[in-house]
């Protein structure tokens, strides 16, 4: 799952901004105000430079992680992520994959409205699992379109009754609604007759067999095939399949 992520985010064009550097320093200053504000853990991610810059809270002494910032040579923070408990770790990648669907289906200015939320379970400094509430922004966008920054906030969870988390949830922060693809919300991003498609390409028929089988015209299939292609965010059949068996889709 995270092999399908690092492929889907590192090959975006990312064109060359006469500002990049000013947005980098802007991205950086709205991690450590969260970071402060929050006491979390706050971690910026540069899709571009494949940097991320850690800003620690209170919570990372229970975690038993450094308080200092680190700047890392990667995406992802690993040094959190090796204590995530395995099964809520694939589930945080599989809405992130779906997440990244989703942005890139609109515009960048409507990109800050949304965010992804997992509730997460952490080893603690004691070897125990504590409660996290894992939230994904991406926050700025190249010239082109391509997804850039990416904030993720590692929050904790108050023990109180009232205060619940979602186990993985997608939200409009303007109009306050949300996705559930715990509910197959997502099954909507792909028609009933694209399915059919992609199901038969999953099993290797080729674009005549497909109209034979579905009694379409070959021209019909493969406009099937190229909305697929655009709707996943894909460029061949193989990605294709594997996207949709990640993201619930099939």
């Amino acid at each position: 799952m995270r092999d399908i992520l690092d492929i889907k985010l590192l090959s975006q064009s990312f064109e060359a901004s006469p500002d990049a550097d000013l947005k980098l320093d802007n991205g950086k200053l709205i991690a450590e105000m969260y970071s402060r504000l929050e006491n979390c853990i706050s971690v910026l991610s540069d899709m571009r430079s494949r940097r991320s810059y850690i800003y620690y809270g209170a919570i990372a002494q229970q975690i038993g992680l450094s308080t200092e910032q680190a700047e890392i040579g990667s995406i992802w923070e690993d040094e959190l992520l090796n204590r995530v408990n395995a099964e809520d770790l694939q589930k945080k990648y599989r809405l992130e994959l779906q997440f990244f669907q989703l942005l890139n289906s609109i515009g960048p200015a409507e990109r800050t409205n949304y965010q992804a939320i997992t509730k997460l379970r952490i080893r603690n400094v004691e070897g125990k699992y504590m409660l996290i509430k894992h939230r994904l922004l991406y926050i700025g966008s190249s010239d082109d379109g391509s997804i850039r920054f990416a904030l993720c906030l590692y929050n904790m969870i108050y023990d109180h009754p009232e205060y619940e988390v979602p186990q993985s949830v997608i939200i409009n922060t303007s109009s306050g609604k949300t996705i559930d693809y715990n509910h197959n919300s997502f099954t909507d991003m792909l028609s009933a007759r694209e399915k059919e498609v992609l199901r038969l390409i999953k099993h290797g028929r080729r674009s005549k067999e497909i109209a034979d089988k579905l009694s379409l015209s070959i021209n019909t299939v493969n406009r099937h095939r190229q909305n697929i292609f655009q709707k996943l965010n894909v460029t061949n059949a193989m990605e294709a399949c594997k996207v949709a068996e990640t993201t619930g889709l099939l």
